[in-house]
This record gives C-alpha cells, sequence and structure tokens, in this order.
C-alpha cells in the first residue's frame, strides 16, 4: 500500500480491523482506530521495513494485521499497527537527522494527534539524543503542514 499519507494507511487498518469501514467526518476511522488501541498490547512485534532512504513498508504490516485478525484481539492488532508505523516514522527521522546533521526533529501532519503514535516517535527520537517537536502554536493537521511549506518556499525564494 504505497501512500503518502499516513491517514489512509490508519483508515486502512481501520477498515480492516472492522473499526471504521466508513468516514462521515475528516479523520474518523483513525480516531476510532486510536481509541481501539488504547488498551492495546503489541502482539505481532514487527520491526519497521523501510525501503531506500524513507519509505516505510505498510503493505508489510497490513498484509501481516490482514493475516492475524481473528487471532488476536482488535484492540492488540491496532495497537501493534499503531507502533509499527510510529517506529517506523522515528526510525527514518533519526536516521536522517543523523546523516543531516541536525538536533531537533519535529512531528506534524493529522498523524501527530494520536497520542500513542506521538509519544512513541517521541520517545525513541528522545532515547537517541534529539529535541522532539510538535506544533503548539498552529495546528498539526493540514493547517499546520500547509504554513510549514508555505515557509519553507519563502525561505528557498530568498
Amino acid at each position: 500500500m504505497w501512500t503518502t499519507s499516513c491517514g489512509r494507511v490508519l483508515d486502512a487498518v481501520s477498515a480492516v480491523l472492522g473499526v471504521c469501514y466508513e468516514r462521515t467526518y475528516e479523520g474518523e476511522p483513525a480516531m476510532k482506530l486510536e481509541s481501539t488501541a488504547i488498551k492495546g498490547h503489541d502482539v505481532l512485534k514487527l520491526k519497521p521495513r523501510i525501503r531506500g532512504d524513507t519509505e516505510l513498508d505498510t503493505t508489510y504490516m497490513m498484509v501481516k494485521v490482514f493475516e492475524e485478525v481473528g487471532r488476536y484481539r482488535v484492540r492488540d492488532l491496532a495497537y501493534s499497527a499503531e507502533k509499527y508505523l510510529a517506529e517506523g516514522l522515528a526510525t527514518i527521522a533519526v536516521e536522517k537527522a543523523c546523516e543531516m546533521e541536525v538536533e531537533d526533529i519535529g512531528f506534524t501532519g493529522g498523524v501527530a494527534y494520536n497520542e500513542h503514535i506521538a509519544e512513541t516517535v517521541r520517545r525513541i527520537v528522545e532515547e537517541n539524543g534529539f529535541k522532539f517537536y510538535v506544533n503548539s502554536l498552529v495546528p498539526s493537521g493540514d493547517g499546520g503542514l500547509s504554513l510549514g511549506q508555505s515557509i519553507v518556499a519563502a525561505y528557498r525564494i530568498g
């Protein structure tokens, strides 16, 4: 499953697990998945598979989740999927930060609203000696991303 959106991955996991098949408002499947995962445990113990420098193999995770539906509790599979995603994102961020010799790692986008994912990313980032930042003055979702993209574009233009 190739996508640039963590939200689409979470939506797909939510549907596969029967948590939410139809989105009636923005972020609904991902939010319901997060609520389901809160009391879960990592039963799959998947290590992130990263292709190239920055591509997390979400197909691998989706197949593993699908294969285990009915064998494990839904909340445990939801937790395992979120953990895989968080660990993969954190691993990529830490590797790129080391490569680019920066000390700070920011985490934004709609996925940053997911406390389990954000906390897992924060823990890994800080365990590796980096400073971790999340939005506080602007929203983490699309509005904040747009602002950040505008700032980067303005900086590059000069």
